[in-house]
């Protein structure tokens, strides 16, 4: 070889080292980089070099297993499982490596593949705590607590100060019903370290569930005698003084909790909620205010005090606030929450959908938002979206209670019995003495005729709630729907003793004296509310409507007028004697009379449809067709969907008028609405006749006989629309049918005549 060839390699070897040389370097410079801004809690830009590191040397361990680290500091778990799964492969004895993937499998609930790589580790590293603690946890998930316990004694073996292993034994001895032994284990461990509070407090609640009080406030009291500078043991204390409803002694120790200097925000706040339950408002407010000037910039206080605000219905005030807030920052999810319930309440539906849509765009996975949603669907009377939203904020949090009850409550009104059941079923489990899931339970295994099963809700709502009236009246709708009256009295009974200014049992039992003819009972019992009800014009109006109904159904129709003029001297702007009255006076073809009860309740109310109506009908028999026409048109005016209204106008404006055309648009209308209705049937039928349409015209008469086999008129109808159609036998056999059954109906000497220009 030639020294220059020889020269030209040695030149070639030295750039190529240096350049390996260089790119170690960055590579390292990278991690370092990382290293200490993860260490600073910055970790987006650890992710930045440690990326940068990859890129150089996609096999370097360290910089994909903090990578991995980061990844989930920064909530990218399925980012962090790649990378500690791609450690594993670089480096299939990085036992830490294996431990994350393990935990990351037993929180996905995938136990089998996590106790794979436990008993991989294991079998390499033995006295491994990490994984015999995670072998452990699955035993527990699976409660096997005898292979759990052997586990956390093989961890003692190896570290006799184990604290979580000695916590976790404590609970399998609670299981095991050993409360003796998981006594020790916790004051064990209180002995091991006096300054973890955790283990006071678990073996405080240890002692409470046991009703040991005392011990349980001697241990409180040691935590904060070892700790007196640790804040959250005089909150733990005072925690438990408030569970024991000693308030004095729980302000003190929130008091103190803020006067040790540390973390006084936190203790201003737990003080403020304090108060708050204790129903002290003011104190309350001014705590939250103490905390919120101490991190003026803390909008998490600032919608906590909003939504205090809110809670105490000072809406305005939580509004203006949570705008604020808002304004800082737009996309805030408390405050935009806060808001979105607040405009809800308010019914601006139009405001909230943009807010939700923002919430649920930002906010996927919330349940609270899809909750919210649901709630803006049923103010739009959307129900089958809102169903679809609340069931998904129940797949979100399936221990949400508020969500179950209104799903339940949702399914109930439209009589989905057995999935109201199984939602207010799931509610009970969550909460076992909830008064409105077992009502609402109870209700749908009424609606599933299951009388047995909806009493034992019944019987146990009793039992919790024994002075609430609403069960007792529950269950004597029960007793009434299975015809078992004297029970259904008592129980009605009850409810009525419980609170005698609710109406709904009063009136049940009225009724059950009506249907046993006990006339005089139940006209006592009026007697007698009116004396406990005389200082509400409204209730002796409706005390008076239920006399003046009781002489109705005795066929006392004098002291029947008397009593509901009795019900609307004492309250004018109660509909119903009106109504009554006036159906009185109809009966009794007292029809001026009649009508000035429905101009009566038109005064109280223009917009009256069923008024308009009444009063239409009343002109109609009186032939006065014009003015009756103009009260129908009023009363659609009104409700366009009134069919009746649409039914007696489409009739008159065939009859009397040539404008076909709009009386086939309204007897359509009514049809649409009311399909099996004959009376419906016969008016679009006379439609068709006059357009000429005798087939159609046929077809709804001879629908309409079906309803109304005897009725003259319509079978008239049908015999001049078989004679239309030159069928004249038939039209005959219609005819003569009608004059059989009536010699007064309208169009009776037309019917004669028919049939001799027939013969």
């Amino acid at each position: 070889m030639k020294a220059s060839l020889k020269f030209f390699f040695i030149l070639v070897i030295f750039f190529f080292t240096l350049g390996c040389q260089s790119e170690q370097e960055k590579k390292e410079a990278f991690f370092h980089s990382a290293d200490k801004y993860y260490a600073q809690k910055e970790y987006k830009k650890a992710e930045i070099e440690l990326k940068n590191a990859i890129k150089i040397d996609p096999q370097y361990v360290q910089a994909n297993y903090l990578l991995a680290e980061t990844m989930v500091k920064l909530g990218n778990l399925k980012g962090a499982f790649g990378q500690y799964s791609k450690v594993v492969q670089l480096d299939p004895d990085n036992h830490d490596a294996q431990l994350k993937l393990a935990e990351f499998l037993f929180l996905g609930k995938q136990i089998e593949p996590a106790m794979e790589k436990i008993v991989k580790i294991l079998e390499k590293d033995p006295q491994n705590i990490t994984a015999l603690h995670l072998k452990a946890q699955i035993y527990l998930k699976e409660k096997n607590y005898d292979e759990a316990g052997f586990v956390h004694e093989q961890i003692l073996t190896s570290d006799v100060n184990n604290i979580g292993a000695l916590q976790n034994l404590a609970r399998i001895k609670e299981f095991e019903n050993k409360s003796d032994e998981a006594e020790k284990l916790l004051l064990r461990a209180i002995g091991i370290d006096g300054q973890n509070i955790n283990l006071y407090s678990a073996l405080a609640g240890f002692y409470i569930k046991h009703k040991a009080f005392q011990k349980a406030e001697f241990q409180l009291k040691d935590a904060v005698a070892k700790n007196p500078a640790n804040e959250q043991a005089h909150i733990l204390l005072g925690g438990y003084y408030f569970s024991q409803t000693k308030y004095d002694l729980a302000e003190k120790a929130y008091q103190d909790a803020i006067n040790t200097g540390n973390n006084a925000v936190k203790s201003h706040m737990v003080l403020a909620n304090f108060y708050d339950r204790i129903q002290q408002p003011e104190k309350a407010l001014d705590s939250y205010q103490k905390a919120s000037d101490m991190e003026p910039e803390n909008l998490s206080i600032k919608n906590t005090i909003a939504r205090f605000h809110f809670n105490h219905k000072d809406f305005d005030k939580a509004h203006t606030l949570v705008d604020q807030i808002l304004a800082k920052r737009p996309e805030y999810a408390q405050s935009q929450l806060l808001k979105t319930e607040i405009l809800l309440l308010n019914q601006n539906f139009d405001d909230v959908l943009p807010l939700v849509e923002s919430l649920e765009k930002n906010e996927p996975k919330s349940f609270m938002v899809h909750y919210l949603k649901g709630l803006y669907y049923i103010g739009k009377n959307k129900i089958d979206p809102a169903k679809a939203s609340i069931i998904k904020s129940i797949e979100l949090n399936p221990k949400f209670l508020k969500a179950r009850l209104l799903i339940s409550n949702l399914y109930l009104s439209e009589k989905s019995y057995a999935l109201a059941q199984q939602q207010a079923t799931d509610a009970l489990d969550l909460d076992p003495d909830n008064y409105n899931a077992r009502i609402i339970r109870a209700s749908a295994l009424i609606g599933q005729n299951k009388p047995g099963e909806a009493k034992e809700d019944l019987l146990k709502l009793m039992e919790l709630s024994p002075e609430n009236p609403l069960a007792y009246y529950r269950m004597g709708l029960l007793q009434g729907s299975l015809k078992e009256y004297d029970s259904a009295l008592d129980y009605f009974s009850k409810s009525y003793e419980k609170d005698n200014s609710r109406l709904d049992a009063f009136l049940q039992i009225i009724n059950i004296h009506v249907l046993k003819k006990e006339f005089n009972s139940a006209h006592e019992l009026c007697t007698r509310q009116l004396n406990i009800i005389k200082d509400s014009d409204t209730a002796r109006a409706v005390i008076h409507n239920i006399q003046a109904q009781l002489f109705s159904a005795q066929k006392n129709l004098e002291k029947a007028k008397q009593f509901f003029t009795k019900a609307i001297e004492a309250d004018p702007q109660l509909t119903e004697p009106y109504n009554a009255l006036a159906k009185l006076y109809l009966s009794n073809k007292e029809n001026d009379k009649a009508l000035e009860q429905y101009e009566s309740l038109l005064k109280i109310n223009p917009d009256n449809p069923f008024a308009h109506m009444m009063i239409g009908t009343i002109y109609d028999k009186e032939k006065q067709y014009e003015k009756a026409a103009d009260h129908y048109g009023m009363a659609l005016k009104i409700n366009p969907d009134y069919a009746p209204a649409a039914n007696n106008l489409a009739y008159y404006l065939a009859v009397h008028t040539q404008d076909f055309d709009k009386a086939l648009e309204l007897a359509r209308n009514a049809k649409e609405k009311f399909p099996e209705d004959p009376a419906i049937a016969d008016t679009l039928g006379l439609v068709y006749f006059h357009k000429g349409l005798y087939e159609n015209a046929e077809t709804e008469f001879i629908d309409a006989l079906k309803k109304l086999t005897d009725n003259a008129e319509i079978h008239f109808h049908l015999g001049r629309t078989y004679a239309k159609k030159g069928e004249n036998q038939l039209a005959k056999k219609s005819l003569r049918r009608a004059l059989e059954l009536s010699n007064d109906f309208e169009g009776h000497e037309e019917a004669k005549q028919l049939i001799n220009e027939l013969n």
